[in-house]
């Protein structure tokens, strides 16, 4: 019995059933939002953009520098207080485990589609706006049903890639320090986000940064939908062109085309029509598909800690 349990707690293994414990904790353990560490990097990216950004008066150059300089400002003290906690913690895993707690925030966005589902469902139009527009920034007043269903899909399957599967991959490249500061980055990116006129120049620096880091994960997110779902229609999305214009879109064309529904097209950002691309499968998209779309990236984050464990269960095999 000795001998099993140290196999479990092995050196290898260990950092599986850390990640294994987080997801679940993190998934039926709520924490409310007013009271979670990121809120507080939401209110100081607020308040810092009210300070230092003026569109009227700066030039795009300055509103650059400033966007730049905000971000660091920012982002130093708190890089600063994790190295030394992380230095001075007796207990390492645990800290870990606490900062991949706090970085793997995801699982309002399931909650607020399920809220749009049901809304629709009852034909509440109004309620299921009000639900979606707190996971999206486009314009909802005017969207109809199925556009909202669209939109609710499209921001469950980026949200995912970049809020959950992104944090994953930081945490087991850089550990849960890594992950945190990844997560920092990415909500400063949603504050000043640059599809919205008055953030446009001054949060390109920051949006930079994101989209290099979530290169190399929202193609695995991606990847682990196809295999989840569809790997005959998803895989043939590999070969798109259309695929690599930018990490969003790869997003899209994979998962639209794995559930074999069609995404993209235009949406309204304070007030004005930006078009994008149709992409993903060829039909349109139903009620049900929300529900799919959720039962989808469910079994994809089995894939992920399936295929994370067997590596760990390798490792350890090497190893002894």
């Amino acid at each position: 019995m000795h001998s099993i349990i140290n196999t479990f707690l092995s050196e290898q293994l260990l950092p599986f059933w850390v990640l294994l414990l987080i997801v679940v904790v993190e998934r039926y353990l709520p924490w409310p939002d007013k009271y979670h560490p990121l809120s507080f990097i939401r209110v100081l990216a607020r308040g810092m953009q009210a300070k230092v950004l003026s569109p009227e008066r700066n030039a795009i150059r300055q509103q650059k520098v400033s966007g730049s300089l905000a971000c660091v400002v920012l982002l130093l003290p708190f890089c600063s207080i994790l190295a030394v906690f992380k230095y001075l913690s007796e207990y390492p895993i645990f800290f870990e485990a606490l900062m991949l707690l706090v970085a793997l925030r995801f699982q309002d966005i399931p909650k607020q589609t399920r809220r749009v589902s049901a809304a629709l469902l009852k034909q509440q139009k109004m309620l299921a706006r009000h639900a979606l527009s707190q996971i999206v920034i486009r314009e909802t007043q005017k969207m109809s049903p199925l556009g909202m269903v669209k939109a609710n899909i499209e921001s469950l399957l980026l949200r995912y890639s970049y809020q959950y599967c992104s944090v994953i991959f930081w945490y087991l490249l850089t550990g849960g320090v890594g992950a945190l500061i990844y997560r920092l980055v990415y909500e400063l990116s949603l504050c000043w986000n640059t599809k919205l006129t008055r953030f446009k120049h001054f949060g390109q620096p920051v949006r930079s940064v994101v989209n290099i880091l979530q290169w190399l994960p929202s193609k695995l997110a991606s990847l682990s939908v196809v295999i989840a779902v569809n790997i005959s229609q998803g895989s043939a999305a590999i070969f798109q062109r259309i695929s690599y214009q930018c990490n969003h879109v790869f997003v899209l064309n994979l998962c639209g085309a794995s559930l074999g529904i069609e995404l993209g097209g235009p949406a309204y950002y304070e007030l004005q029509k930006v078009r994008t691309k149709k992409c993903g499968g060829n039909r349109q998209v139903i009620l049900a598909d929300n529900i799919r779309a959720l039962a989808a990236i469910n079994r994809a984050t089995w894939v992920w800690l399936t295929l994370y464990f067997f590596g760990c269960a390798l490792a350890f095999l090497v190893a002894k």
